[in-house]
């Protein structure tokens, strides 16, 4: 669905959740709102793992990017736990994290925890990962990159971390030239035609629908329409 057929939808479905008298909303605030919802529809969507289903994988796969570590160090704080200093910048989503114990291991899957859950389980035997399954891993502020703590494995050989970069924004035409839209600067040719989702238009009708939902919410948020309106 190009950036036109988003803005047309968007205006149907808009006009019957709201009314036929429901206030419009100028191309740049649709802009935003159809931006807006396109982040909650690929957060949703990522759930559990990017490849439990067909969809996952369509809207994903292209865009699955992935970073490998092989260098660590041990904490000086935590048990038999290996650090990995990570420079977190350009994961905007992660979708999932694995290791490898030895060159010609098995990749086995790591499992993202909060303190406390470590704390709680780290002693019992009944609750705490072993090789066959599952890893932990826990974010602390390093120094100069995120520390990721990793317990359960006896080595690291290499560390894989799959990632989204920050989406594009979904920019309709008719906004202003040289306006600033989610680091999108706007040029004569978004102008005319738009910047439609780079995603596969499997999920664009629910973009358009959640941003229908989000807009009609704004009606009796004043303040909300006005942090629309901001450029």
């Amino acid at each position: 669905m190009t950036a036109i057929q988003m803005y047309n939808e968007f205006e149907i479905a808009y006009e019957a959740i709201a009314g036929g008298d429901a206030p419009g909303y100028e191309p740049y605030q649709v802009s935003i709102i159809l931006t807006q919802a396109q982040d909650k529809i690929l957060k949703a969507l990522i759930g559990n793992g990017i490849e439990s289903d067909d969809t996952k994988s369509l809207v994903f796969g292209p865009f699955t990017q992935t970073e490998s570590y092989s260098g660590y160090s041990m904490s000086d704080m935590y048990p038999d736990t290996f650090v990995i200093e990570v420079d977190q910048t350009p994961y905007w989503s992660i979708l999932n994290e694995r290791l490898k114990q030895s060159a010609q291991g098995a990749t086995i899957e790591v499992k993202s925890i909060d303190h406390a859950t470590f704390a709680a389980n780290v002693d019992n035997p009944y609750k705490k990962p072993d090789s066959t399954r599952y890893f932990w891993r826990f974010i602390e502020k390093g120094q100069v990159n995120s520390s990721w703590n990793i317990y359960g494995p006896t080595d690291i050989h290499t560390y894989y971390i799959s990632y989204l970069d920050k989406p594009d924004p979904i920019i309709v035409p008719g906004v202003a030239l040289s306006t600033v839209i989610d680091g999108i600067t706007v040029d004569a040719t978004i102008v005319s035609n738009g910047l439609e989702c780079k995603f596969n238009s499997i999920i664009h009708r629910d973009i358009v629908l959640m941003a229908a939902k989000m807009a009609k919410a704004f009606i009796g948020d004043a303040q909300g329409l006005q942090l629309l309106s901001i450029n």
